[in-house]
C-alpha cells in the first residue's frame, strides 16, 4: 500500500518504482478476489512491465503503509526453530505449536510501540499471506493457497506471557497495540525464489541479535498451512506468523529487553525491512 492505494512495486538501479493497481481499493480487496486477480491481472505483471508502464513513478521506500489491514485470523507458531527451543529450554514439539495473535495488534512497517512493561522482547518472523485458503489443505496443495510473503515482528511481553506459569497468557502477551507489525509489502509466491534460503535478521540499535535461514524451521511452510487448515478454515488475507529463530532477549544470559528509545528492525532477504521504535 502506498499513498492509500494498492500498488505494484519493482526495483531498478536501487530505485523503487510503483504503479497503482486499478479496480481495487486495498490489498484486502485483492486478497478476497485472489483467484481472479492472479489469473487475470498478476499473470501479466513483471518488473519490466511495471518500470515501463506510463504511470510508473519513483516510490519512497520509507512511506509504505500497512499492506493487510483486516485479516480474519493471525495464527502463529511457537518454537519452530531448534536453536530458539534450546535457548528457551523447551522440548522439541511433535507437531506445530499454534497460538493466536489478535488482529487489533497489527501495525505497519514504520511502527512505534508503548512498552507494556520491562520485559518486552523482539522476534522477527516470516509471514505467510493466505490467498485462496480453505480447509484440509494437503501439504502438496499448500502453495496454491498462498498469495505471498512478508516480514513480521512478534513483539512479546514476557511477563504477561507467563504471568500464571509458563505460556499461560501466550495470546495476550503478544497482542498489545502495535505488537504485530507487518510489511513493507507482499512479495508474491510466484516472484519469490527459493524462500527457504532467505535470511531473517534482527537488529536492535544496529546490533545484530538474530540471524537464521528459513530452512532452519522445524516445520516448513507447507506443513504449517496443511496442519492449521486441518483444524480451522483459512480465509483470504489471513496471516501466519511462522516462528522466530534464536537470539531473543529472554534467551540471553543475562536477559535483555527493549527499553524506551530502542529501534528494532527486521529484514528478510528480498522481502524488505520493517522497523519498530520503542517508547
Amino acid at each position: 500500500m502506498y499513498n492509500q492505494k494498492p500498488t505494484f512495486v519493482a526495483f531498478q538501479n536501487d530505485q523503487l518504482w510503483g504503479v497503482p493497481i486499478t479496480g481495487y481499493d486495498s490489498i484486502d480487496d485483492i486478497l478476497n478476489d485472489w483467484q481472479s486477480f492472479e489469473s487475470k491481472v498478476l499473470i501479466n505483471i513483471s518488473d519490466k512491465a511495471i518500470i515501463n508502464d506510463d504511470n510508473a513513478e519513483p516510490i519512497d521506500g520509507t512511506k509504505f503503509e500497512q499492506p493487510v489491514t483486516h485479516p480474519r485470523q493471525l495464527p502463529a507458531i511457537g518454537f519452530n526453530y531448534i536453536d530458539h527451543m534450546e535457548e528457551m529450554a523447551t522440548a522439541r514439539p511433535k507437531r506445530p505449536n499454534v497460538f493466536n495473535k489478535f488482529v487489533s495488534s497489527l501495525a505497519g512497517p514504520a511502527n512505534s510501540i508503548h512498552l507494556s512493561g520491562d520485559t518486552v522482547d523482539w522476534e522477527s518472523e516470516l509471514i505467510v499471506v493466505i490467498g485462496n485458503g480453505g480447509r484440509n489443505i494437503s501439504r502438496e496443495d499448500a502453495e496454491d493457497a498462498i498469495a505471498g510473503y512478508m516480514v513480521g515482528q512478534d513483539i512479546s511481553d514476557r511477563t504477561l506471557q507467563s504471568i500464571d506459569g509458563p505460556s499461560t497468557q501466550f495470546d495476550l502477551g503478544k497482542s498489545f497495540r502495535n505488537y504485530s507489525p507487518i510489511g513493507p509489502y507482499i512479495s508474491t509466491i510466484a516472484d519469490t525464489d527459493d524462500i527457504v534460503s532467505k535470511n531473517i535478521i534482527t537488529k536492535v540499535n544496529g546490533e545484530t541479535m538474530q540471524k537464521a535461514t528459513i530452512s532452519q524451521m522445524l516445520f516448513d511452510i507447507q506443513t504449517l498451512v496443511s496442519y492449521i487448515s486441518g483444524v480451522i478454515e483459512l480465509y483470504p488475507g489471513d496471516l501466519i506468523f511462522t516462528g522466530t529463530p534464536s537470539g531473543t532477549g529472554v534467551g540471553r544470559d543475562p536477559q535483555i529487553f527493549l527499553k524506551s528509545g530502542d529501534v528494532f528492525t527486521s529484514e528478510i532477504d528480498g522481502l524488505g525491512k520493517i522497523e519498530t521504535k520503542a517508547n
